[in-house]
């Protein structure tokens, strides 16, 4: 048996799909770019810079477990369907051929391996830094500097372990809700899904990671408004090398 990655058959692409993509990756990015202006003239840009590079930071395992699901789930061919072929009472597919346990649990492990590498992050990240009192740079907007070290900087390592596996794990969860509510919508795999696309994995990964991530709603705003242009590229780059067959 060949140990190589097989790829998935690419899909022709539609030209008013591909138009779509286009219009919507100029709606988030304009609104992107607004998010920024606005933050700028009432918080300042450095307060925009440290939600975004902390929350993406921090929120690393749900973006992996996502790709990871897709890379797993077409490593060595197509997996079995979690949905097992069966039929929602609508008639429709439940998930449908899309959604493997081996993409599932592939991504959920891809994810919380990185809770390793994370805490070494967070350890290089510790040296050399001095009290939380004292550290002026890190001074945001209605966040006081205890609250960013116990939060992202410096959280205990069991909390830090256990947020990694949950965001994962949420991430994956989420994927399969997304795919649940666009087969109840009568959109087929491989079809578009503005925003539920993009955000399904990512606002379920919070919902299962709070209770050891408890942060404040507008990093959840800041991270929502970038993550589409993430997972817009990663598709990109995923159809590119064949894991994926349409570019979104």
């Amino acid at each position: 048996m060949s140990t190589e990655t097989e790829k998935v058959e690419k899909t022709p692409l539609n030209p008013k799909d591909i138009r779509r993509v286009k219009i919507f990756c100029i709606i988030i990015g304009t609104i992107n770019i607004l998010c920024v202006i606005l933050m700028t003239i009432f918080w300042s840009i450095y307060d925009y810079l440290i939600i975004l590079g902390l929350g993406m930071l921090t929120t690393v395992p749900a973006f992996f477990a996502n790709a990871g699901m897709t890379f797993a789930g077409t490593y060595r061919g197509v997996g079995r369907p979690i949905d097992g072929g069966r039929n929602f009472i609508d008639g429709k597919r439940i998930l449908g051929n899309g959604k493997t346990w081996k993409g599932f649990l592939g991504g959920i492990l891809i994810g919380s391996t990185l809770s390793w590498l994370l805490f070494l992050v967070y350890l290089a990240l510790q040296i050399g830094l001095p009290p939380p009192g004292s550290v002026r740079w890190l001074q945001v907007h209605q966040v006081t500097r205890t609250e960013i070290f116990n939060i992202f900087i410096a959280p205990p390592p069991l909390n830090l372990i256990l947020r990694t596996i949950l965001l994962s794990v949420g991430a994956c969860v989420g994927d399969l809700v997304g795919s649940f509510f666009k087969r109840r919508f009568k959109r087929e795999r491989g079809t578009q899904f503005p925003l539920l696309d993009q955000l399904d994995f990512l606002l379920m990964a919070y919902l299962f990671a709070y209770a050891f991530f408890p942060i404040r709603w507008y990093y959840i705003l800041v991270i929502s408004i970038f993550t589409p242009l993430v997972a817009i590229l990663a598709n990109i780059i995923a159809y590119a090398i064949g894991k994926k067959d349409v570019p979104w």
